[in-house]
């Protein structure tokens, strides 16, 4: 049979374990940007402002793993942006330094137009309007 102080000891033990674990596990992203003052994501997450004076930093603390990293800023009324994939480490602070560039539209960004289906329905019932009842809105 396992004692009182045994029990401690072992929940004591668990307790120091879970505790180092977790401090283990954070990975933190110190970001500055050139120009200051822009606004940053992680992985589609806003997540704060890039500090305005060179000595400050932005410090998020985020799971370990690949982060993708991007900032954006307007400046005279044109977007300037940087993105960045970086591979957050746990257990350290992960520098990250963004130089945002002006953004130009290019003729790939612009999405095609879908082709227009002209055939036959690929399903066997088609509804033809006057044939649907919908509960409640049967005019």
């Amino acid at each position: 049979m396992v004692t009182r102080n045994r029990w401690k000891i072992l929940i004591w033990g668990a307790l120091v374990f879970s505790i180092q674990g977790a401090f283990a596990g954070e990975a933190w992203l110190v970001i500055t940007s050139d120009p200051p003052g822009a606004a940053v994501s992680v992985d589609n997450a806003y997540r704060g402002v890039t500090p305005q004076r060179p000595s400050d930093t932005l410090r998020i603390q985020v799971l370990p793993g690949t982060r993708e990293v991007f900032a954006r800023k307007k400046i005279a009324g044109k977007e300037y942006a940087a993105r960045l994939t970086i591979e957050a480490l746990g257990g350290k602070e992960n520098r990250v330094q963004l130089n945002l560039r002006e953004e130009t539209a290019r003729a790939s960004a612009t999405p095609a137009a879908l082709p227009v289906e002209t055939s036959k329905p690929r399903y066997g019932t088609v509804i033809r309007p006057g044939n649907l009842e919908v509960p409640g809105r049967n005019f």
